[in-house]
């Protein structure tokens, strides 16, 4: 009987409580993707959204500034968003940031798409690694692949689709209220905050099931930030380290093959060779760029045979356009080389190599010395005093040694000499300093 009373008791408190869509404890997830698309940026947002599914999240918010990036990389994170179980806002922000290129088809793989005053989307259109368009059918395959792909999401979240493809096409690019008004955004808000306020009674598909938005006004913000090892993979990922990475495995290698022996050059060149090859897993990599740089360093090597100073020339310019072109950039829409940063640097390295092909030119080319020619000149200490004959260490050797012509007297032990001829026998002519 007690029991009973209790199980009523409890049932009656319960109905006085008022009632709440979500828990104290519940909370928006915020990542701060500052950050161009690579697969360190991709492990992120995975890794962010399984946490904020296990942690109890209501939702994700990605606050969104990005040049562009990997295509594939992209296409992974819109599906990693599209199967979300929560809701995945995509925030583009702060003030003066931008969604370019991959940035665009993230944003509108969101459930919801959101921008801060002042900044910008667009500009999808695929270009190559010196910032210029893309020529010919690689053009025509690059806008086809990030057309299609933005085309499919864009239908599937009810946004403006002709605009979508516009800016693949025709680099079309948009403020936030004119993405709002054409229907490419669904809120402009100032902060995280007010993105929370006006998201209630906003309806969107999730998993295949309407879904619409409670008041999350009072929601806990947590922020989720990007770990070491996805930094780490971003900065190996990025671009530029790539073709540093690529121009030190030929530039080093070379250097320890045109002077066998030195070492650091040869272990630089491995360890640069194999991380570049990893890096090459991690983003899409132009084999035309790769046997540029390839090219360059045997040109350079060519020249030790030959002395012109052509082959080297061409070498170097070999060096700077596969360092420009190393990236397929029909995979990575916005992903480009600096040129004001790396052919500078292709050009150190060029005349480095160059530098030291020459040098073992030279060398190569000198008359060989032979040991009593090489003597000849060397100094030396005396071990035992000469008068007639005596002895001396010259060269960390024994030898006999005679005075010369111009020497009067005893050379005394201890006294500093100089060789000055070489004697039959392999005595040796000496006088003193």
């Amino acid at each position: 009987m007690t029991f009973r009373l209790l199980v009523k008791l409890i049932f009656i408190l319960t109905l006085t409580f008022p009632y709440s869509s979500y828990s104290e404890e519940s909370f928006a997830a915020v990542l701060d993707m500052d950050m161009m698309i690579l697969p360190g940026t991709q492990s992120y947002l995975e890794k962010s959204i399984d946490k904020g599914q296990k942690e109890g999240a209501k939702l994700v918010v990605v606050k969104l500034n990005t040049p562009g990036g990997v295509l594939s990389t992209t296409q992974s994170m819109m599906q990693k968003i599209i199967n979300s179980e929560i809701p995945i806002i995509i925030y583009v922000s702060p003030s003066g940031g931008t969604a370019t290129s991959a940035g665009v088809f993230i944003t509108m793989a969101g459930h919801i798409a959101a921008m801060a005053p002042g900044t910008s989307i667009g500009a999808a259109h695929p270009v190559a690694g010196d910032g210029k368009d893309i020529e010919g059918d690689m053009r025509e395959k690059a806008e086809n692949m990030a057309t299609a792909m933005v085309r499919s999401i864009s239908t599937e979240r009810g946004r403006n689709v002709e605009w979508v493809e516009k800016s693949v096409r025709e680099s079309s690019s948009i403020t936030a209220n004119e993405a709002l008004k054409k229907n490419v955004i669904e809120i402009v808000a100032t902060d995280v905050k007010d993105l929370l306020s006006q998201l209630k009674g906003k309806e969107i598909k999730l998993k295949d099931k309407k879904f619409t938005f409670p008041d999350y006004s009072n929601l806990i913000v947590k922020d989720y930030s990007i770990g070491t090892r996805d930094k780490v993979i971003n900065v190996l990922a990025n671009p530029n380290v790539a073709a540093l990475l690529w121009m030190g495995a030929t530039t080093g290698i070379s250097l320890e093959l045109y002077n066998p022996g030195s070492i650091f050059p040869g272990v630089v060149g491995v360890i640069c060779l194999l991380l570049a090859l990893a890096v090459s897993q991690i983003i899409p990599i132009s084999h035309s760029g790769i046997l540029l740089l390839v090219t360059g360093a045997l040109l350079i090597g060519a020249d030790m045979f030959v002395g012109s100073g052509v082959l080297a020339i061409g070498g170097i310019v070999a060096l700077a356009f596969g360092a420009v072109y190393l990236i397929d950039v029909t995979q990575a829409p916005g992903l480009e080389i600096n040129p004001e940063f790396i052919i500078p640097v292709a050009i150190f390295l060029g005349l480095l190599a160059l530098f030291v092909s020459r040098t073992v030119y030279k060398a190569l080319r000198e008359e060989p010395k032979t040991a009593k020619e090489g003597l000849v000149g060397q100094t030396g200490k005396v071990l035992k005093n000469i008068a007639k004959e005596g002895k001396v260490l010259v060269a960390g050797e024994y030898w006999k040694a005679v005075p010369a012509k111009s020497v009067e007297g005893i050379i005394d032990k201890g006294s500093r000499i100089r060789v000055v001829s070489i004697k039959e026998g392999m005595v040796l002519e000496v006088e003193k300093i």
